[in-house]
């Protein structure tokens, strides 16, 4: 991998790094890839596209992003057509998304604390929301909190769906069992988890209804 670049922020240090082999570029949280794109800015992340694919299958068409990194997820949504509102506390987010993964200068990035962020926001002003903030191999205290899980569940409209990227350290560590139980705590009882994308992600699925969501995830 070439460093591309180097920023040091509040929350930790954001790197851009471009793979040899092919060009890819990657923006990193620490240790963390949480966007990678092939030269021509295409999003290279399989349950990147997963994510996206449920939210645009399920109709949503006001979506939260919680966690930009590079700008992945947001750009597939608004060139899907849909309005999206993302969060990021690194206020070098949507400089570094515009400046090395083609994101639109278009999007709306709020710099805020993801948890800060849903504590605030209107009730029910979203239909639909992916969750993708966890930047190290530490689960984001956030996860495990029973209120920060019913501020999302009142931020969504009734009944619509959230997914969450679940790294490998969250699903299959320590962490899992108190995640579960605070996201069943914050009024979250459906869930779907699909299987590993191969870069050590998975997707969850969950609405705010008790609905069957398995069929959503492949």
């Amino acid at each position: 991998m070439i460093k591309l670049l180097d920023a040091p922020t509040s929350t930790g240090e954001v790197s851009v790094t471009m793979r040899r082999a092919d060009g890819a570029v990657g923006y990193l949280k620490g240790d963390v890839i949480q966007t990678l794109v092939d030269v021509r800015g295409r999003n290279l992340a399989a349950h990147v596209d997963a994510a996206v694919d449920v939210l645009l299958q399920e109709g949503a068409s006001r979506i939260l992003v919680l966690g930009f990194g590079g700008g992945a997820a947001s750009t597939m949504l608004h060139q899907a057509g849909a309005s999206v509102v993302s969060v990021d506390r690194d206020p070098c987010a949507k400089p570094l998304a515009e400046l090395f993964f083609r994101a639109p200068p278009c999007l709306k990035v709020v710099v805020s604390d993801a948890a800060a962020y849903v504590e605030q926001a209107r009730a029910a002003s979203f239909d639909g929301m992916f969750i993708d903030f966890q930047d190290s191999c530490v689960t984001p205290e956030a996860y495990l909190s029973a209120s920060f899980w019913r501020a999302v569940s009142r931020v969504l409209k009734p009944g619509r769906m959230m997914v969450i990227n679940l790294t490998d350290w969250l699903y299959g560590g320590s962490d899992w069992t108190d995640f579960r139980r605070a996201l069943g705590q914050g009024g979250f009882d459906a869930v779907a988890l699909s299987h590993e994308y191969g870069d050590g992600n998975r997707i969850l699925v969950s609405s705010t209804l008790s609905q069957s969501v398995g069929e959503l995830v492949s």
